[in-house]
Parts: structure tokens; C-alpha cells; sequence
């Protein structure tokens, strides 16, 4: 009894310092591709990483749409780093976060599937090793010398007197970030139509309002989590913040969003 009380405090106080240590990062950085793939986004691992985390309450974007204040600040964000020791008889993933200095901040533990097909093994591999973030109370707290930091202004007023006033040139950079920054499809924000969804055997149909059938939803082991196909096409749909968004096996992991009333 005593040694599981021990085990029980010593759990206690690491997971105490891991979550202190995790609230000093802003945001969690999903990468579109990871490195044992040769595919950017293969077998649905962004977007069933960034939903996770997103899920339990961590800020998580993916590595080619940071906002602003990550790209200057790069050290506000940690990286996930997706492990794979997958061999011919099971599926086996771990989950490491990366700081921007490549020092490893936490790792889970491993996940583990035997399931053949493989976008179902990764997904219930990758589902079992985040069960290590789960529970840690996250919340993005400033460091101390972040806070304390005021922005320093320089001034030429004096130097520029004798220039003659010449228009501004258009700061088509910054225009560029601003336009890329958004990750849901502008395309898919000027659908107004709503989908209903209607309950068949093992998930739902989403039909409009012909009514005609535009996608079959599949469950999954998650909640709010479904499996999609079109056009020969795989891919996924889940909610994210209240709202319902699908991501299709096209090489990229961009979401769009669907209006659905169950």
C-alpha cells in the first residue's frame, strides 16, 4: 500500500511540472507532413493529431498556416514530432512535442494497432498514445520576460526633413500573410446550404435541401469523428470548436467547413 501511495505522488508531481512546463507554449505546431511519410498528410495523421489536441483544449495549428505572432515568435510554439516504430505484424506511434531549440519537451507513451488497413491502424495507434496529453488542465500562461518586454520605437523624424514626400509603396508582403493566414476555404464559407444529417446503418448521410445526398458519414471509435469518401477520394469529418469541418485525401490538409443539423 505505501509503494502505491509513493507511485501515486510521484505521478502526481511529474504531472504537476509537465503541465506548469506545457502552459509556457502558446501554441502546439502540427506538421502537414511528417517525416517517415512521403505524402503530406498520409493516412489522415495531421488531421487526427491537430483534431486531438485541438480537442483538449490546446491552441494547434498546422506548420504552413502559423499566425503572425508565431512566425515572429517562434519560441511560443512546440512541435509535434510523430514517432513510428511500425513493423509488418502491428502499428506502433508515439507522440513527442519538440521546442524550437529541437529539445524534446514530453513524450507519450506508445500506441499500438493491429488492424491491417492502415489509415485505421495509425488512427487507433496515434488515439492510444494521446491519451498522454489528456487531463492536463492546459492553460497558455506569458512568461514573466515576455510580459515585462516594451516595444522600442525609433524614430527618423529629424533625418527625413530635407526628402522630398514620396508615395508609400504597397506592403504587398504583409498583404500576402494576411490573405494566407486563414486554413478554412473561402470556397466552402459562401455555401449557405445546410446538410442535414440522417441516421443509416453504421453513421449518417448528410443530404441537402433537394434533397440529394452529398456525403456518407462512417463511425469511428471517437466521438464526433467520421470517416468520408467521394470521388474515389478518402478523408474525414469532425468537429472542431463547435463546428463541423471535412478534410479529403487530396495531398494537402486543408479543412473546410459544412453546415450540419442532426
Amino acid at each position: 500500500m505505501a509503494g502505491s501511495i509513493k507511485f501515486l505522488l510521484i505521478f502526481l508531481v511529474f504531472s504537476m511540472s509537465l503541465n506548469a512546463q506545457l502552459n509556457n507554449y502558446k501554441y502546439i505546431i502540427v506538421p502537414t507532413k511528417f517525416d517517415n511519410f512521403k505524402k503530406p498528410n498520409q493516412f489522415r495523421t495531421s488531421t487526427l493529431i491537430k483534431y486531438l489536441f485541438s480537442n483538449e483544449g490546446f491552441n494547434t495549428v498546422y506548420s504552413d498556416t502559423m499566425p503572425d505572432d508565431l512566425v515572429d515568435a517562434q519560441c511560443s510554439g512546440v512541435k509535434v514530432k510523430l514517432i513510428d516504430d511500425s513493423g509488418l505484424l502491428a502499428t506502433k506511434t508515439k507522440l513527442a512535442l519538440i521546442d524550437c531549440n529541437g529539445a524534446q519537451i514530453m513524450i507519450s507513451h506508445e500506441g499500438k494497432s493491429k488492424i491491417k488497413d492502415l489509415e485505421q491502424a495509425y488512427r487507433e495507434a496515434i488515439s492510444e498514445s494521446f491519451g498522454s496529453f489528456r487531463g492536463l488542465d492546459y492553460k497558455y500562461e506569458e512568461k514573466e520576460e515576455m510580459k515585462n518586454t516594451e516595444a522600442i520605437t525609433v524614430s527618423f523624424k529629424n533625418d527625413v526633413k530635407s526628402l522630398k514626400e514620396e508615395p508609400k509603396p504597397a506592403a504587398k508582403h504583409k498583404e500576402v500573410l494576411v490573405h494566407s493566414k486563414p486554413n478554412i476555404s473561402s470556397a466552402n464559407r459562401e455555401q449557405n446550404g445546410v446538410l442535414y444529417a440522417q441516421p443509416i446503418e453504421g453513421g449518417y448521410q448528410l443530404v441537402d435541401a433537394t434533397p440529394k445526398v452529398v456525403h456518407i458519414l462512417k463511425n469511428t471509435s471517437m466521438p464526433d469523428v467520421f470517416l468520408v469518401s467521394k470521388n474515389g477520394k478518402s478523408g474525414i469529418v469532425y468537429k472542431d470548436g463547435g463546428k463541423w469541418f471535412i478534410e479529403m485525401d487530396d495531398n494537402t490538409a486543408k479543412a473546410k467547413e459544412l453546415k450540419i443539423k442532426f
